[in-house]
């Protein structure tokens, strides 16, 4: 038990120090000294900083909460569902905002970081795509390019999570799920009218 603590508070220090300084900037050392171990823990545990740089990306590229809430938990009501999905979305991508603003800083020394990050919006995009198509199916939307409104989707709710994770609430006060709803209302009119 004491090694996954161990590891894990390497992991969250390292996310850390290079979200906040980038991969170069994060020594080994600085991360022993934030995690409160020795540096060669680290060495032990991932081998060397790219093993536990490959660790995070590993962590962090795959959601089955967010895939199982499209695929299980829909209500066919356009506006309760798409409401639940940006929640689900920006929870999530909250969770791992360390890990994306890695991607931000590191993408060009690291282009396996963005690969990771953009399963992501992928797989949203293919549970979206099914979600309309099936919406559709059932005659409560009318027909439209399933794939670009997926990602006009995808894009309202990275918008938030952007601004969210860099800005706090300067932008606004109002509360995240206030925001989100009112976006999906006024997205969703565009698919039912």
């Amino acid at each position: 038990m004491a090694t996954k603590e161990t590891a894990q508070r390497i992991i969250d220090a390292a996310l850390q120090l290079i979200s906040e300084k980038g991969y170069t900037a994060a020594t080994t050392k600085a991360i022993a000294d934030l995690a409160q171990v020795n540096e060669v823990t680290i060495f032990r545990h991932f081998g060397n900083k790219e093993g536990l740089l490959k660790t995070i990306v590993d962590k962090f590229s795959y959601n089955p909460i967010l895939q199982k809430t499209m695929r299980e938990e829909v209500t066919w009501d356009l506006e309760t569902d798409l409401s639940r999905f940006s929640m689900q979305y920006f929870e999530y991508m909250m969770s791992i905002k360390d890990f994306v603003m890695i991607g931000f800083k590191e993408s060009m020394q690291f282009p396996e970081i963005n690969a990771e990050i953009a399963n992501v919006p992928l797989l949203f995009k293919n549970e979206l795509i099914h979600y309309f198509k099936e919406m559709h199916h059932k005659g409560k939307i009318r027909e439209v390019n399933f794939e670009a409104a997926a990602l006009s989707l995808i894009a309202l709710n990275f918008g938030h999570f952007i601004s969210r994770a860099r800005l706090g609430t300067i932008v606004s006060t109002l509360p995240t799920e206030e925001l989100l709803k009112t976006s999906v209302a006024i997205f969703s009119r565009g698919l039912t009218s």
